[in-house]
């Protein structure tokens, strides 16, 4: 007889919603990790500005020019702060499918727990059956040999 595990096809498909919800999790990780590296990039542009700014200030600068690199300061602190908005969009996510992947890996775990409970108690049957079995055979052959006597 064969061990045939009744909830085999939610265990099945609770593995692949965990492995998927792994591989999303996984996504948004290296979607935050752009993010930030876009972030750092946006910060360095702004410093260098200002710098720029400032050094060329010092000299004595046009008005046009200076207008130019407030300008060019204050989008760049727009696209920053745009920026700093999706990432926290982006740990939300990452928060809510962390969330689904933890609740996957219990009901995983509990049906493998189910499923080695079943399987524990399958083999204890069968064993108990073939012992049965062996003794059964056993007192057949002594109660043949017993009246050959």
């Amino acid at each position: 007889m064969r061990f045939s595990y009744r909830f085999q096809t939610l265990l099945n498909w609770k593995k692949n919603l965990e492995e998927l919800s792994q591989m999303q999790l996984a996504g948004k990780m290296e979607e935050l990790k752009k993010q930030e590296e876009e972030i750092e990039r946006i910060k360095g542009l702004r410093t260098d500005s200002d710098r720029r700014l400032t050094e060329e200030s010092t000299k004595g600068m046009e008005a046009g020019a200076y207008l130019l690199y407030k300008e060019f300061g204050e989008d760049r602190l727009n696209d920053l702060l745009r920026k700093e908005g999706e990432k926290k969009s982006t740990l939300t996510e990452i928060e809510e499918v962390r969330e689904e992947l933890i609740g996957f890996m219990r009901e995983t775990k509990i049906l493998d727990r189910v499923k080695e409970k079943d399987l524990r108690k399958f083999t204890d049957e069968m064993e108990k059956s073939d012992q049965k079995k062996i003794d059964e055979m056993v007192v057949m052959r002594r109660s043949s040999s017993g009246t050959t006597r």
